[in-house]
């Protein structure tokens, strides 16, 4: 193991600990977070049920339960929240009451159990995304003033479906007039695949996407942000993140542009900055902090919380027991921030593998395995703020339109609310 020498003083980063670090009752793990509209946070747990907390105290409020098996995505969609889950079923949420309002049953011979969900609001669609089904996977698309049976279905993946969001209106990001096929859907699988496909193509033969690329791994996590007018793709899969450019000719053909790609190194250790301007509020009560950290997996892509002078988004990846670090891009660039899981019980004290970043409020959110949600202030990031400077329009299209999780996505954990999260408004923190 190779010991990092911290940052030079002028990137010195920050060591940040959390505001607030809440234990969930009875402390299931948070694998997923995503922001509703009602001042809540939907928390996945891999299982069958769903918390709400409220994002001001992070306090849980409910529990949402119609599921029989593991629930495997949520997406909030014009005040609606939806879940897919091993099941085969898609439930759409009433907030208020948080009592299911819609049902829909994924079944075409059999059921299918689902490992991916989207919604498109502007025509009715529900999508998801299935385990393999012999040969492969299956994208179901629902009309939700029909929801009886599918309205068309898709095949671009060998293996389960672990992605799936809706890209902006081509005609907005595409560097020539077309035609071009709009919206594009945006895809990902555990066979590798990150598929770009024709939202109105209603053929059942497979491989019928716009442009596929293999990743060469399975796909743990996907999503899109606009890097100097450019639409950009992401791809997680383990330790390795990959990015490709989505290129146009005036005779209407996409295709992907491999532009970067590399491996994220665990269990190098990072020494701490000494104390000094940039540790931003150092509670006495949160010392003694230790003097190195040593991350050993990558949990999320953050876009929408900046880019660095190349167009590579912000990384976070996790400690054993509950410390994040942030990394300005790749892994040779230093870290920006050191977040702290506290001393004695405060805070995370294991893997922290759901984020979610609410640009608006300059607020992170984190949810460990042993059940606890923390809210970190991030507005005096210095490194952040590095980072927006170099590419502050490319950040407010990326509020739009990049998982997330997102990711998030992930949720996965992965912030990038990837292109299928449309009419989201940001409610953050008052911390």
């Amino acid at each position: 193991m190779s010991l990092s020498p911290p940052p030079s003083p002028s990137h010195s980063p920050l060591i940040s600990f959390a505001t607030l670090a809440v234990p969930l009752p009875h402390r299931p793990p948070i694998r997923g977070i995503t922001p509703a509209l009602a001042n809540h946070l939907v928390l996945q747990h891999g299982t069958e049920f769903l918390t709400l907390a409220d994002n001001q105290t992070l306090q849980a409020v409910e529990r949402l339960e119609r599921h029989t098996q593991e629930i495997t995505a949520v997406v909030e969609d014009e005040g609606s929240i939806w879940s897919a889950g091993r099941d085969a079923l898609v439930v759409q949420w009433d907030e208020r009451s948080q009592r299911p309002a819609t049902e829909i049953k994924a079944f075409i011979k059999h059921a299918l159990p689902l490992t991916a969900l989207t919604t498109y609001s502007p025509e009715h669609l529900v999508i998801g995304g299935s385990e393999q089904q012999r040969q492969d996977a299956i994208t179901i698309f629902w009309d939700t003033r029909n929801t009886s049976t599918p309205a068309y279905t898709q095949r671009c993946h060998s293996d389960d479906v672990t992605h799936l969001s809706i890209l902006p209106p081509t005609a907005t990001w595409a560097t020539h007039s077309g035609p071009f096929p709009s919206p594009l859907l945006l895809s990902g699988g555990r066979g590798g695949e990150v598929a770009l496909s024709d939202l109105h193509n209603a053929s059942d033969e497979w491989g019928e996407a716009v442009v596929c690329a293999w990743m060469g791994q399975p796909v743990d996590a996907a999503g899109v942000y606009l890097w100097k007018e450019q639409m950009q793709v992401w791809a997680r899969t383990g330790n390795t993140v990959s990015r490709r450019t989505i290129v146009d000719d005036e005779e209407g053909f996409i295709e992907f542009k491999e532009d970067k790609s590399e491996a994220w190194t665990p269990n190098e250790i990072l020494r701490l900055p000494d104390e000094g301007p940039s540790i931003v509020h150092p509670a006495e009560e949160e010392r003694p902090y230790p003097a190195a950290v040593r991350p050993s997996y990558l949990s999320t892509v953050l876009p929408s919380m900046g880019l660095n002078k190349d167009g590579m988004p912000v990384l976070g990846a996790g400690t054993d027991d509950g410390n994040v670090v942030l990394y300005g891009g790749w892994q040779q660039s230093a870290p920006i921030a050191f977040l702290m899981s506290g001393h004695e019980a405060r805070g995370h004290k294991s893997a922290v593998r759901a984020m979610h970043y609410a640009a608006h409020d300059r607020a992170l959110y984190t949810g460990s395995e042993d059940g606890v949600l923390a809210g970190w202030n991030l507005a005096s990031l210095p490194g952040l703020s590095d980072l927006e400077d170099e590419e502050e329009s490319e950040d407010d299209e990326s509020e739009d339109e990049s998982e997330i999780e997102s990711e998030s996505d992930e949720s996965d954990g992965e912030d990038d609310r990837g292109a299928g999260t449309r009419g989201r408004r940001a409610y953050g923190p008052r911390w």
